[in-house]
């Protein structure tokens, strides 16, 4: 690690802790409950129900987490948020009603997008124009380890045992030492610039639209995969292993797509990362007839990881090309929201037609979407140039959790 590394991420290392505990926490909780539906004889359609809660959650929390945050302070409203929810991992387990879980995901949700956003403006806060890449980077190296650690901790405790849950719970309270120890000072929560949807869909509706169906795309995943993955006979260690290697899909193909972006058109780029979604699926989808090596489904989900997390950060990117850089930071919130919206409608539709017609019309839903999406671009290229490269903002992978982040990309302008 080089010297200049360790310099930035000194003064933030309690925050970094804190999000490891957190996102652990909550990557375990997403495989223990879809898994918990199961063994209680859910249906596919009320898991898809209470699964998509959470992402309702989260776009609240992502646009009235804040007011919570200005009025009380940093420290205090993360304590309280993360209280919360290590009493909402053990509600889980005290009250197994789908009502009852449906308002849990939706508080978890929230809470989650308001602990995030304390972390990413203390993130912001503490970096200076030269550092804040480095210290996204990191944040997002953390962020993506975290989730898939906890996704294996399912390993853990037996099968069908309260003890994940308190496990992400636990993880969830630890999270506190290290925020309430912190000798950070307050950072500013300030307003963003207006930039309305209309406006951003005259810049680029490829983007807008894009944003949308990368939402769909990922909330269907991460929500109804473990349901998928145990529909195809995987055991609970191997879809564990299944749901992580796709997170660390997302983070190890960041850089070479971030790469072809750069140099190629990001619409061509949008498109094969697409198509490799529909691939991907068309490879585990032979899975449902026949017993496809484990090893193949793994290279498959490093793959089809990687494909679905390139497609948001391209539409920012691809949006950037076109805005003045005042506007870079309120064009990503709005992208951030049209994602967000995808992401709770997402597992609906595919909940819906896995309850009608089985796991197989899972996969036909994600590879059908993303094919289809794939050809709308393509055909756009006809009516459009893109710019040279040399008029191009970089590439760069970017958090889906909430909009303070975003000042953190080294593209928009410093505060």
């Amino acid at each position: 690690m080089s010297r200049n590394l360790v310099e930035s991420l000194t003064p933030v290392k309690s925050l970094l802790g804190g999000t490891i505990l957190v996102m652990a926490g909550n990557g375990l909780l997403g495989v223990v409950l879809p898994l918990r539906m199961e063994a209680a004889d859910y249906p596919v359609g009320l898991t898809g129900v209470v699964m998509a809660s959470y992402y309702l959650g989260l776009a609240l929390g992502g646009y009235r987490a804040k007011r919570v945050i200005m009025r009380i302070g940093h420290i205090r409203a993360f304590s309280a948020f993360a209280a919360l929810t290590a009493a909402i991992c053990l509600a889980y387990g005290f009250f197994p009603t789908p009502i009852v879980w449906i308002t849990l995901r939706v508080i978890n949700g929230f809470c989650i997008a308001g602990m995030t956003t304390a972390i990413e403006s203390w993130l912001n806060e503490r970096s200076s124009n030269e550092t804040r890449g480095r210290v996204l980077g990191s944040y997002m190296l953390v962020f993506y380890l975290a989730v898939a650690s906890g996704q294996t901790m399912i390993n853990l405790a037996p099968d069908g045992s309260s003890d994940h849950l308190m496990l992400a719970s636990a993880l969830t309270g630890l999270a506190l030492v290290p925020i309430a120890m912190t000798r950070l000072g307050e950072p500013n929560l300030g307003e963003l610039r207006v930039l309305g949807v209309r406006r951003l869909y005259e810049v680029s509706w490829i983007s807008l639209a894009g944003a949308g169906v990368a939402g769909i795309l990922v909330g269907s995943f991460y929500a109804l995969g473990v349901v998928f993955a145990r529909q195809i006979g995987l055991s609970v260690s191997d879809t564990a292993l299944f749901m992580s290697t796709v997170v660390l899909g997302g983070l190890g193909l960041q850089v070479p797509v971030g790469m072809l972006a750069d140099k190629f058109d990001r619409r061509i780029v949008m498109s094969c990362m697409l198509i490799a979604v529909g691939a991907s699926w068309g490879v585990l989808s032979s899975a449902l007839v026949g017993d496809l090596p484990l090893a193949v489904l793994i290279v498959m989900a490093l793959a089809f990881g990687g494909a679905i997390s390139s497609v948001y950060p391209l539409c920012v990117a691809q949006t950037f090309d076109r805005l003045e850089r005042k506007y870079y930071v309120a064009a990503s919130g709005r992208l951030l929201m049209v994602y967000s919206i995808g992401a709770t409608i997402g597992p609906l539709l595919a909940a819906a037609l896995m309850s009608l017609h089985g796991p197989a019309s899972f996969f036909l839903f994600e590879s059908t979407l993303a094919v289809l999406y794939a050809l709308f671009v393509l055909l756009s290229i006809k009516s459009g140039r893109d710019l040279p490269a040399a008029d191009r903002e970089k590439f760069v992978p970017l958090p889906d959790t909430s909009s303070v982040a975003l000042a953190l990309d080294p593209r928009t302008e410093p505060d």
